[in-house]
Formats: structure tokens, sequence, C-alpha cells
């Protein structure tokens, strides 16, 4: 086959999505090729996305964020230092209710959040800096990564990397990046149509400026209760599950809360929580709610009430509180 020849065969696979005319030979060619242009475009996102990790953790920087969620919009201060393998962070809420979350390397306390600040060890809760699980995006089976063009977010110039959804059980995202440094200025969830579920973004930084250790340092640490860590162990296991997730969703934490149980789930971006508790065996029924991008699914019968919630389609909630499996149905060790 020429090259001129190759060349246009490879156009006509990218344009045309099912070739069921061609021969079995010819599908597994175009197959090959599809894959190869899909390495092409997701290879320079994932070097982009890897930087993420470094860049939120050994950068020093302050500014202010700006959140948007349906209704709801907040502003919140931001000041990060890195020294000598110490990471520090403070995160203040500069409207409505004031809240603060503060980390010193391994250990976060969030304040203001309910009666009592509350502390915690940061692995126990997974990657406590949202933006951090997008470093290894461009890895999962369930997105594809890509790159897009180029903005200013800030005052700085920012890389657009596409995180499309494979599916319509989860949302996809679209980061801006810091070219310099590739932090991320901007975040967007998008919806099934593509708008913007919720944004999150920089309205000024100061990108190298160390913080003073008065900004850094927490306003309380009376009363300071430690929450319970969600991997508890074998002994702890309520050993509840999701009977068949939905594809590229994982169990990676479950508790006891009581007489109730939560598990949580994840396909490496999206979480969902699955909450099982005690309720009278006379009531049955469904529920939906939807508040901007979260989702929750509730369904009564057999003595007990199980919920899901995420930030995910309906039908995803929907698919994980229905197919929730008590320990004896199980029958295993798992």
């Amino acid at each position: 086959m020429s090259l001129r020849a190759l060349f246009l065969a490879l156009l006509a696979a990218i344009a045309s999505p099912a070739l069921a005319a061609d021969p079995p030979s010819s599908q597994g060619w175009v197959a090959g090729a599809k894959a190869w242009v899909n390495g092409l475009w997701s290879k320079p996102a994932g070097n982009w996305l890897e930087r993420i990790g470094p860049a939120l953790r050994e950068q020093n920087y302050q500014g202010t964020l700006v959140i948007v969620s349906g209704n709801r919009f907040e502003t919140v201060a931001v000041f990060h230092a890195y020294e000598n393998g110490r990471e520090r962070m403070r995160m203040l809420t500069l409207s409505g209710a004031r809240r603060e979350v503060v980390r010193d390397n391994r250990v976060v306390m969030v304040i203001g959040s309910q009666p009592q600040a509350v502390g915690y060890d940061s692995n126990t809760a997974g990657q406590w800096n949202p933006a951090e699980k997008f470093a290894g995006a461009a890895n999962l089976q369930s997105y594809q990564a890509k790159l897009g063009g180029t903005a200013r977010v800030a005052g700085r110039e920012a890389q657009i990397i596409e995180l499309q959804a494979k599916d319509e059980l989860r949302y996809g995202f679209r980061l801006w990046l810091d070219k310099q440094t590739a932090l991320p200025l901007r975040i967007a969830l998008l919806g099934e149509a593509g708008q913007a579920l919720e944004q999150i973004a920089f309205t000024e930084l100061q990108l190298g400026a160390t913080p003073s250790d008065s900004d850094l340092r927490p306003s309380s640490q009376r009363g300071l209760q430690r929450v319970q860590s969600l991997e508890g162990g074998k002994e702890s296991d309520p050993r509840w599950r999701v009977q068949s997730p939905p594809p590229g969703f994982r169990l990676t934490a479950a508790r006891h809360l009581g007489e109730s149980v939560q598990l949580l789930y994840s396909d490496g971006l999206a979480n969902v929580s699955v909450y099982i508790e005690p309720a009278s065996p006379q009531q049955r029924g469904e529920s939906t709610m939807r508040r901007g991008a979260v989702n929750a699914y509730s369904i009564s019968q057999g003595g007990r009430r199980v919920v899901a919630i995420g930030k995910v389609p309906a039908a995803t909630v929907a698919q994980f509180a229905r197919n929730v499996q008590a320990p004896a149905v199980r029958g295993d060790d798992g």
C-alpha cells in the first residue's frame, strides 16, 4: 500500500465509526489505526496531567478561588507553601459561612463545617486536594484525555485538557493548566450536554509567592476531634457490597456508621457513596433528588433504606442503589 493510500485509509477510519462492509482483516486494521490515533491524542494530554501532582505539592503560591455550583457562589482564599519536603496549605472561605481547611503534611484539619474542628490523616480520606486526582486520569479506562486549545486564566497562559467520559454513566471534565507549571487554574465539571455543572477557578494568583506563617496557621485548634477512617480493615468491614457496579467503578472504602453502613466507590475521578440504614419493614418506595451536579437515589424495602449519592448522572446512582447486596446474600469472605 502506498503512503498516500495509507493516509487516505486512515482518514476514512477516523471519519467512519463503523465500517460493517469491510472484511475482518480490514476491520482489524481500522481498529488498530483508531487506537494509534487515540494514542497520539492522549499521550501529550497525559504528559500534562502527570505534572499536576508536583505542581500542586511543590509550588509556593497564594490567591483567590471562586467556586460556582448551580446557584451557589463561593470565594476562597488559598495559601500554599512547600519547603524541605514539608507541605502546608490553608483554604479560607471569604463569603458565606466561615470555614477553613488547613494541612500540615499528612494531617488535615477542617474548621467551621461542624460544631467542633475535626482532623484526619490525609491518606485515610483519599487525596485531600480534589485536583490531585487528575494526575493519572489519562490512564483511566472510562475517560479519554485530549489536548484542547489555549486560554488565559488569572492573567496566566493556560493549556486546556479535555477529559471526555466514554459512556453516559459519568461526567466529563475540562481543565485549564498553567503553561509554565501545569498548576490547575480552572476546572469545569461537564454535564451530559457538555454544559458546565460546576466550576472552580483562580481569579487572582501569585505563583512563586511564599505565604506567611500567620496565613498558614489554623484559626483555632480548640476541641479538635479526630474523625473515623474510611479504611477500617477486615475486622470492621461491614461486608455489604454493590453487585455489578457500573463499569470502571470499584470499592475503595467501607465503614460502619452506628447501625448504618457507608460504601465508597470510585472510577478514579467520580465518587459515589452508598449508605445502608435500618428502616421500618412497612417502608417501601423510591425517590430521586438533584442539586447542582449531585444526584441522589433512595430505595426502601425489606427493612432497610439504601441511598446512593454522587456527582454522576441520575442513572448511575440508581444502578448503585438498586444492586446492593447484604453480607448473607454474598456468602463469601471477600
